[in-house]
Parts: structure tokens; C-alpha cells; sequence
């Protein structure tokens, strides 16, 4: 009974933050959704709109615990869901001489920030933990195995392989000969 109500709390505040995320900024065209699963977790992923002509949103997001993560999003949502990172955050100047850049670490990945207009935006997510899984390729495996997974990808070099789609890239390093050494879910440039 006790769990229910805290999911049931966590779910209103979850929801009321969307809706002053909405307020403040009309134009970030995002959605939060809270789905209930087996189990009795709830999934929450919050997502861009950035919709194609058949409806489904386009681009590359790292999912993690449930949570669905797409570079270019607003930051505050997706931090807020996450909690608090292992690490204090790490701040410094931009190099496009725009505000503050953060990196924000979490167990398994990091999230890196900049400040667009006065919005915290997510750059990127970085893994190099290859015990975190990235849409069914992990850091340690081999190129192949990841055109297995997401196919012909945009440029392949001796540093490894770039997929874009919609306003977001998904850059697989690796060790200049065929093993993955990160993983970066980036905002297409």
C-alpha cells in the first residue's frame, strides 16, 4: 500500500513538473510520458517532438532504466528523473563562448549540458562502461556487431562509425582496429 502511494506521489509531481516545464517554455516541444510496468515499476521517458511525416520521432536516444534520452532535449526534466549524479557536477566555458557547458556523471554514463537562451540543453551521453548497454551494442564489442544492430552508417574511418538521423548522431569509437571503445549519443552538428 505504502509503495502505491509513493508511486502515485511520484507520478503527480512527475506530471505538475511537466506542466510548469510547459509553461515556461512553450517552445521546447517536449512530452513526458509515465508508463506502468510489469511489476509494478514505472517506465518514464521524456522525449523530443521532433516528429517525422509518419509521426514517430526521429533520432537517437539513449535509453536507461527506463528513462529515453535524445540530445538537443531540455536538460531539467531529464536530470530531475535521474536524481542526483555520483559526482558533483563538472562545469566550464563553452568553447562556442556560450555560457557554461556541465557534465553531469551517472553510474555507467555521462550527460553533457550547454545553455542555449537561458535553457540547460542536453549535448550529449557518453558511455564507456561496457557493462551499459546502448540499444543492444556495448562498449568491448566489435564494429560489426554494431552495423549488425544499427546498420550502414553515415562515415566509417579508422576512429570508427557515425549514424545521424533527425538532429542527433550516434558516434561509435573505437581502437583504430575493430573493438568499440564508446559510445556517444550527440546532438548532429
Amino acid at each position: 500500500m505504502k509503495k502505491t502511494k509513493i508511486i502515485v506521489a511520484t507520478l503527480g509531481l512527475c506530471m505538475a513538473a511537466a506542466l510548469f516545464a510547459g509553461c515556461n517554455q512553450p517552445s521546447s516541444d517536449e512530452t513526458a510520458q509515465a508508463v506502468r510496468l510489469d511489476g509494478g515499476q514505472t517506465q518514464i521517458s521524456v522525449e523530443a517532438s521532433n516528429q517525422s511525416e509518419s509521426g514517430n520521432v526521429e533520432g537517437y536516444a539513449f535509453t536507461y532504466r527506463g528513462y529515453s534520452i535524445m540530445p538537443g532535449t531540455n536538460a531539467e526534466s531529464v536530470l530531475a528523473a535521474l536524481g542526483d549524479p555520483i559526482e558533483e557536477p563538472y562545469q566550464a566555458a563553452s568553447c562556442a563562448g556560450q555560457g557554461l557547458d556541465t557534465t553531469y556523471t551517472y553510474a555507467g554514463f555521462l550527460i553533457q549540458t550547454y545553455t542555449d537562451n537561458g535553457v540547460e540543453l542536453i549535448r550529449g551521453i557518453i558511455v564507456e562502461d561496457p557493462l551499459t548497454d546502448c540499444n543492444g551494442v556495448r562498449v568491448g564489442q566489435t564494429v560489426d556487431e554494431a552495423k549488425a544492430v544499427f546498420g550502414t552508417p553515415e562515415q566509417v574511418d579508422d576512429y570508427g562509425l557515425l549514424y545521424i538521423s533527425g538532429n542527433t548522431a550516434l558516434q561509435i569509437s573505437t581502437d583504430g582496429v575493430n573493438t568499440i571503445e564508446s559510445i556517444v549519443y550527440r546532438t548532429a552538428d
